[in-house]
């Protein structure tokens, strides 16, 4: 005997449940969490604005109040503002001034500093000891130094090097005194300035 069951009856279909009540609690849970993150963000960001209109409010009132006290000075005389405006005219004068005289130091390609410690640095000379050094601008050079044999100075400029400082050495002047008359120890003294007197 065969029986004939029809599947399809409503009796048979399983209900879908698209939320349950867990599923539906953790959304509400989710949302009210989001909720209170965003009021307590809208909170601190309302302080920051409401300390910083307290501080713009400050400022305003005490910039008020510094144009009351010079309205009040000018009216009263004892503040001269053509005389400010001149003094503050002239502080800008000088300032300006002394921004073009920086701007006008160019330093020329002859005037090389580093290759002219470098040319030092490579001719030594044993006994021979450099202890100062004077460079200008303008090409004014100035060795300065101590030897313990006084003839180790012409050797020294003699070995210098076909550059222009060099070469003003060469045509400049030569000092050579002996500090202390106990000891063989020479300061000399090479500058480019032929007619330096010490």
């Amino acid at each position: 005997m065969y029986q004939q069951i029809n599947l399809y009856q409503p009796v048979f279909r399983r209900q879908r449940k698209v939320f349950s009540a867990a599923t539906l609690l953790q959304i509400i849970g989710i949302a009210a969490v989001l909720l209170l993150g965003f009021h307590v963000h809208a909170q601190w960001t309302m302080n920051g604005l409401d300390s910083t209109v307290a501080s713009l409010s400050t400022q305003y009132q005490h910039l008020e109040a510094r144009l009351g006290i010079l309205e009040n000075a000018g009216s009263d005389g004892g503040f001269n503002v053509p005389a400010e405006i001149e003094r503050l005219q002239q502080t800008l004068r000088e300032r300006q001034a002394l921004l073009d005289s920086f701007s006008r130091l160019d330093f020329r390609e002859n005037t090389t500093f580093s290759e002219f410690f470098e040319t030092l640095a490579r001719r030594t000379l044993p006994g021979l000891w450099l202890t100062g050094i004077s460079l200008t601008e303008d090409g004014e050079t100035e060795l300065r130094g101590s030897t313990l044999n006084p003839t180790l100075v012409p050797r020294y400029l003699q070995a210098m090097p076909d550059q222009p400082r060099f070469i003003a050495l060469h045509q400049g002047s030569v000092h050579l005194t002996r500090t202390d008359p106990e000891k063989s120890t020479i300061a000399f003294q090479l500058s480019s300035n032929a007619g330096e007197e010490l």
